[in-house]
């Protein structure tokens, strides 16, 4: 993957201060055509605002943005409407849009299948497991046809098996159809495996620690050398990490 590929978004020297509480402190992250770019850090080290800036939900205080194609963001709660079935929640965008009828079943059927939620697009949000939810607010996104598509913690809540059929789901959205993903969650042990390339963070102010390139990594090898990493700025605990100087979240 990495350099042969065209490059889809490149960050660059990004600053965001909240107050004289600065958090981003210079990130770059550069993330390339069908490759998983994990984002991994400690609670409160701006992950979240740096997707945020990433997709121009806001601006930063110094340095550059740039996409090269459209980039949508999966926010960590679903927002799915209670009332309507699944196939509707996910067909909203489409529909916004006055898509026709013929290409909004096409692509709802087509993202339903790639996440593997097909059985369950008649069913309302709160007949579904929170894994299946959560695939659903990934293919109301996934329908519009990003070239860029940004996860907030997608893992949160969910139990191992959805955890990993969701990544794996993930991994056929960049590999198979060309995506760009860039996925930020305090799961660090199942991401480092799916990821293509991770970008490790400090505690706040938060800069770069280490870029690790995965991607001609066989999926078991990765874990050990992100692990290896992580170790000297971060304690884990039942694969979450925390900085070893205490920080607060925002």
């Amino acid at each position: 993957m990495g350099s042969a590929a065209e490059v889809k978004l490149e960050a660059r020297n990004v600053w965001k201060s909240y107050g004289d509480r600065v958090v981003l402190a210079g990130v770059t992250v550069v993330a390339h055509q069908a490759e998983v770019v994990g984002i991994v850090g400690p609670n409160g080290c701006g992950k979240t605002t740096l997707l945020r800036i990433i997709a121009g939900l806001e601006e930063p205080d110094r340095g550059t943005v740039v996409l090269r194609g459209r980039a949508l963001l999966v926010f960590q709660e679903n927002l799915l409407l209670p009332w309507k079935r699944l196939r509707d929640n996910i067909a909203l965008g489409l529909r916004y849009r006055g898509a026709h009828r013929e290409l909004i079943e096409e692509r709802v059927a087509w993202a339903a299948e790639l996440l593997g939620i097909t059985e369950h697009l008649d069913k309302y949000p709160g007949e579904v497991s929170g894994g299946t939810a959560r695939k659903a607010a990934i293919a109301r996104m996934l329908v519009l046809d990003p070239d860029i598509l940004l996860l907030d913690e997608p893992l949160a809540g969910l139990d191992v098996a959805s955890r990993r059929s969701l990544l794996e789901a993930v991994e056929a959205i960049a590999h198979r159809h060309g995506k760009t993903v860039v996925i930020v969650d305090h799961n660090l042990d199942e991401v480092a495996e799916y990821a293509d390339r991770v970008y490790v963070l400090t505690h706040p102010p938060t800069r770069v620690e280490v870029e690790i390139e995965l991607s001609q990594l066989e999926r078991e090898e990765k874990p050990a050398l992100v692990y290896e990493a992580l170790s000297k700025i971060y304690r884990r605990d039942r694969g979450k990490y925390t900085a070893r100087t205490e920080t607060h979240e925002r």
